[in-house]
C-alpha cells in the first residue's frame, strides 16, 4: 500500500511539475510578443489547393476593383522586366539598338547570291520581319511583317502602311526581265479595271493601290484580303460547300467576269486559289486576284492558258479562245460544289480524253448555269 500510495505521490508531482512548465512557456511567449519578438511559425501549414490561394486573389481583387481582370505574364516576360534599366544599372556604358537583333528570314532560302546580296538563287527579294519597303517617289513605306504566299512570279508579304495605318498585301516580283515586263501589264489591266471599269469597286475585281521598284524588285500594293476558296474547301475537308453558298460565291464570280468580257480582258488563270474572301465584316463577299497572266482579247499570247487542272474545254482542244464566261466558270464553280473540275486534264495530252467526253460535259455546264439563274 506504502508503494502504491508513493507511486501515486510521484505521478501526481510530475503532473505539477508539467503544468507549472507549460505556465511557464506561456508566460515567456506573451512576455516575448509584448516584446516585439515573435516565435517562429511552425514548419508545417495547413494545406491549401492552388485554387484557392486563386480564388482569394481574384475574390480580393474583386472588391478592390470590380472590373478588373487579372492577366498573369508569361515567365520570360516577368523575369526580364526592365533588363535594359537593369544592365544599364550594372553597366553605364551598356547600350541597347534593335538593330542588333537576330533577323527572322521570311524567304527560303535566305542566302543573298544576286543583287549585290538582296536576292537569292532564285531571284527572289529575301524578306525579313520588319523589313522596310521604301516607294521613294512618294515617300510610302511599307513594313514588311508576314510572308502571306509565294509562287513562280515572286512573293506576296503583309506589310504595314504607315501613311494609312492599315495592312495591305505587297506583290513582290522576281529580279527577272520576263517576270518584271509581265508583272507591268497586270498593273496596267487592274489600274484599267479599277479607275475605268469599275470605280466604285462593285465588280469583285481586287484593288491596287500603289506600285514601285524597290531593289530591282518591282513591287505591287493590294487590298489585303482573307483566305482562297481551295483553302476554304480545304478546311471542309474537300467535301465541297452547300448549294446555296456555291450560288452566293457564283454570283459574284459572274459578275467579276461579265466586267472582264465588256474590257475585252482575259484573266487566263481563274481558279480557285485565285478567288479570296474579303477581310471585311461580310464574310461572304468574294475578289477575283492574280491577273499576271491577263491579257487583252484580240491579244493572245499562249496557247495554254489557266492551270492544267482547271482548263476549259476550248483551251484542252486548241480551238481559239476569248472572253466567254460559262466554259471559264463552270471549270471553277462546280469545283466549289463538288471537289473536282468538270474537265479533269492530269497532263498536256489529256484532251483526248476530254474530246471523247466533251458533248456530255457541255450539257453538264449548261444543267449547272441553269441552277444559278
Amino acid at each position: 500500500m506504502d508503494e502504491v500510495r508513493h507511486g501515486g505521490s510521484s505521478s501526481c508531482s510530475s503532473e505539477a511539475e508539467q503544468t507549472q512548465s507549460r505556465a511557464t512557456f506561456v508566460e515567456t511567449a506573451s512576455s516575448s510578443s509584448s516584446s516585439g519578438c515573435c516565435p517562429r511559425e511552425l514548419a508545417f501549414a495547413p494545406f491549401v489547393p492552388q485554387q484557392q490561394k486563386e480564388d482569394k486573389r481574384v475574390n480580393a481583387a474583386g472588391k478592390s476593383s470590380k472590373y478588373r481582370a487579372l492577366v498573369r505574364k508569361p515567365l520570360v516576360a516577368r523575369l526580364t522586366k526592365e533588363i535594359v534599366e537593369t544592365y544599364q544599372i550594372c553597366n553605364p556604358q551598356f547600350k541597347y539598338s534593335e538593330d542588333l537583333n537576330p533577323k527572322r528570314f521570311l524567304t527560303s532560302p535566305s542566302t543573298g547570291v544576286l543583287n549585290d546580296g538582296y536576292d537569292n538563287l532564285n531571284s527572289d527579294l529575301i524578306l525579313t520581319v520588319n523589313l522596310v519597303l521604301i516607294h521613294v517617289e512618294k515617300s510610302r513605306r511599307y513594313t514588311v511583317k508576314d510572308l502571306l504566299g509565294h509562287g513562280t512570279f515572286g512573293q506576296v508579304a503583309k506589310c504595314w502602311d504607315s501613311d494609312t495605318n492599315s495592312f495591305v498585301a505587297v506583290k513582290i516580283i522576281k529580279n527577272q526581265p520576263a517576270y518584271y515586263q509581265q508583272a507591268l501589264v497586270e498593273v496596267t489591266i487592274l489600274t484599267t479595271l479599277n479607275k475605268k471599269y469599275d470605280p466604285e469597286d462593285k465588280h469583285h475585281i481586287v484593288r491596287i493601290f500603289d506600285y514601285f521598284v524597290y531593289q530591282r524588285h518591282l513591287c505591287i500594293c493590294f487590298e489585303l484580303l482573307d483566305t482562297n476558296l481551295y483553302e476554304l474547301i480545304k478546311m471542309n475537308h474537300f467535301r465541297g460547300l452547300s448549294l446555296g453558298i456555291v450560288q452566293l460565291f457564283s454570283k459574284q464570280i459572274l459578275c467579276g467576269l461579265a466586267l472582264l468580257k465588256d474590257a475585252g480582258i482575259i484573266h487566263c488563270d481563274l481558279k480557285p486559289e485565285n478567288i479570296l474572301l474579303c477581310a471585311s465584316a461580310n464574310q461572304t463577299e468574294i475578289k477575283i486576284i492574280d491577273f499576271g497572266s491577263a491579257c487583252m482579247e484580240n491579244r493572245t499570247v499562249y496557247s495554254y492558258i489557266q492551270s492544267r487542272y482547271y482548263r476549259s474545254p476550248e483551251v484542252l482542244l486548241g480551238y481559239h479562245y476569248g472572253a466567254s464566261l460559262k466554259n471559264i466558270f463552270c471549270s471553277t464553280g462546280a469545283t466549289v460544289h463538288h471537289p473536282g473540275p468538270c474537265f479533269p486534264s492530269f497532263c498536256s495530252q489529256g484532251w483526248g480524253m476530254n474530246l471523247l467526253i466533251c458533248q456530255n460535259e457541255v450539257f453538264l455546264q449548261y444543267s449547272l448555269m441553269s441552277q444559278f439563274y
